[in-house]
């Protein structure tokens, strides 16, 4: 989230623009959470949340975006060499580092842990059971170990192969994997179920995407009309599936499903258009949030819970209202951190 213009130093207007949504919507999905989990599905409160919820549902999708926009660049160099003794170790080092600090506050949360308690933790630490949100920069890793493959190909890849690309990307990466969690796939063959991407590895087409569409974005009124259109499959539909089963149902909710996609893909659009014009305050808050963007998606997971530990959740008042508010408070802290985390140079520089 942070590598991609640091390494460089350039700013992107419209990378900055689509990453402050990014991390604002990380904020909301996180802040929404129990009241989809522990409310009365169907009520005007469990809606209100839903509502939030989905509105922020592209925030994994819009990182992937503006990470292909930034590294799939072929004016921006980056060499083998660069990528293996740099890039990739920042971001080992990051999940490493903040995977024990979520281990060693959940050891602590209760007293001095038990020999048992600390080889646990050893070993979830050492095989990648890590704390949830950071499954994001183990893609990452993937993203970063493929470009001198995606970088080739982006640079070399005429229109409509690009497009055939992101066309093949769309079905095997996006659609059948939705398929398959709505059991579509249950009655084919072993082989044919292995069709449908992982979402590791489908993330690396979303950075295709990111890339071509900087290039070319949707004009405002495509952009739009993308984002409303995801934002109805994912409320619509996650409404109608969770009406139906009694419990909540996840499956239009995923990062990588098509509703998510789609609004991530309008959303980045508009921001790419939004940043024709220079807005010179605007533009700084952007930077300055985009800079952060990645402490704050780091840490903003032990801020929730330590205002869960004070009382302060969502689901105490009137989700309408207390589903961004929760949201705001969890990202003034996380900035908080970010700003002390910052002026300490080696921490600057490799863990945040």
């Amino acid at each position: 989230m942070k590598t991609e213009l640091a390494q460089h130093g350039t700013r992107v207007r419209a990378v900055d623009y689509a990453k402050s949504f990014a991390i604002f919507f990380v904020l909301l999905i996180h802040a929404s959470s129990d009241v989809l989990r522990y409310g009365w599905i169907g009520s005007f409160g469990w809606l209100s949340g839903l509502a939030w919820g989905c509105i922020a549902r592209g925030a994994v999708s819009l990182f992937l975006l503006c990470s292909g926009a930034l590294l799939l660049d072929e004016a921006r160099p980056l060499t083998v060499r660069h990528l293996w003794r740099r890039s990739i170790p920042h971001l080992l080092l990051a999940l490493f580092f903040w995977a024990a600090v979520y281990q060693a506050l959940r050891l602590f949360a209760d007293g001095w842990p038990s020999a048992d308690a600390w080889r646990a933790a050893a070993d979830d630490l050492l095989h990648g059971r890590h704390e949830g949100h950071l499954y994001y920069l183990a893609i990452m890793l993937l993203v970063y170990a493929a470009l001198p493959a995606t970088r080739s190909f982006a640079a070399h890849a005429g229109r409509d192969t690009l497009r055939y690309a992101l066309l093949f990307w769309a079905v095997t990466g996006v659609l059948l994997p939705t398929a398959r969690r709505f059991g579509a796939m249950d009655a084919f063959g072993e082989i044919l179920q292995q069709w449908p991407l992982p979402l590791a590895w489908s993330a690396i087409g979303c950075t295709v995407l990111g890339h071509a569409l900087r290039r070319r974005p949707l004009t405002v009124r495509a952009g739009a009309a993308l984002f409303c259109g995801g934002f109805l499959l994912c409320f619509g539909g996650t409404w109608l599936l969770s009406l139906h089963a009694g419990t909540l149902k996840t499956a239009l909710l995923e990062g990588l499903s098509p509703g998510p996609c789609m609004m991530a893909a309008g959303l980045f659009s508009l921001c790419c258009r939004a940043a024709e014009r220079t807005r010179a305050r605007l533009d700084r808050a952007a930077e300055r949030l985009s800079q952060a963007s990645f402490c704050i998606y780091l840490s903003h997971i032990a801020v929730l819970r330590g205002l869960l530990r004070a009382g302060v959740t969502a689901s105490r008042f009137a989700p309408l209202v207390s589903v961004p508010a929760v949201a705001l408070l969890c990202g003034a802290g996380s900035m908080l951190l970010y700003c002390v985390l910052s002026s300490i140079p080696g921490v600057r520089r490799w863990l945040i």
